[in-house]
């Protein structure tokens, strides 16, 4: 897997960088390939507004993305997601991080609208993922050291992060199969693993809730065709929106390659 990522990065920012020129948008270079002693990690933007805005991401104040949309992981992608297809992520010296969101001035990286900052630590040498969940001055940041050493043959390994700020704990379904239990707003569920060219579909409900009882948000939606486990793959689950809500901020369930 850390052979695959380091595979793909140096063009891919060199892509990124003249797909951000033609907009006219103003991005800085990005280091997305990991260099021994820095640090790596990935933000994933899952701060439900109302208003679905284009927002840029800075870290300590300056920015390294592309204007994006919620739901979408920078950098790299998922399922149900914004992104690529693949597990990047920024490598930079450790330290304190200050995350912000913003939208941008149209052609400048001047915050028209501040939406929310955080800073954390990031340790040399470890790869996380950095979750913003809520909104405003209500904003979280949950972050988690991830395990990217490749799951075994013909499985992939997958933990769930409930970041319903008003859903309190929640279950995690895999088709019938409760796959994690009673995981509070902002934690992490144990890892579990699924084998390859399992199909099904994912679904959320209240924990404690009765397997058949509704379920508070489904991926893929029913109707559309199951999703298929891919081969030594690495996914976060999460739960996003707002229980109760309508459009943007409608419960939802997303997966972002690790």
């Amino acid at each position: 897997m850390k052979i695959f990522r380091s595979l793909f990065l140096v063009s891919t920012a060199a892509a990124l960088l003249l797909v951000s020129c033609d907009k006219k948008e103003v991005v800085s270079q990005l280091n997305l390939l990991s260099v021994a002693g820095n640090t790596n990690f990935k933000v994933v933007h899952a701060s439900a507004y109302a208003t679905n805005y284009s927002v840029q991401l800075k870290i300590n104040d300056v920015r390294v993305s592309s204007n994006m949309t919620y739901s979408t992981p920078f950098p790299g992608g998922g399922l149900n997601t914004g992104g690529s297809n693949f597990p990047w992520y920024m490598s930079m010296v450790g330290g304190d991080k200050k995350i912000s969101l913003s939208v941008a001035k149209v052609g400048t990286s001047t915050d028209s609208i501040f939406l929310s900052s955080n800073t954390t630590y990031f340790a040399p040498d470890q790869y996380y993922t950095v979750y913003l969940t809520d909104t405003g001055a209500n904003t979280q940041l949950v972050k988690r050291v991830e395990n990217v050493t490749p799951p075994a043959n013909s499985t992939s390994r997958l933990k769930f992060v409930n970041l319903i700020p008003n859903l309190p704990a929640a279950d995690l379904y895999w088709g019938t199969t409760k796959v994690a239990s009673n995981v509070p707003y902002q934690n992490f569920s144990p890892e579990f693993t699924l084998a390859e060219k399992d199909t099904g579909r994912w679904y959320i409900r209240p924990a404690g809730a009765l397997p058949t009882s509704p379920y508070t948000a489904v991926y893929p939606a029913i109707g559309s065709v199951y999703q298929t486990m891919a081969n030594q793959r690495i996914f976060t689950v999460y739960s996003r929106g707002w229980i109760g809500a309508t459009g943007n901020r409608i419960p939802a369930i997303s997966l972002v390659f690790n």
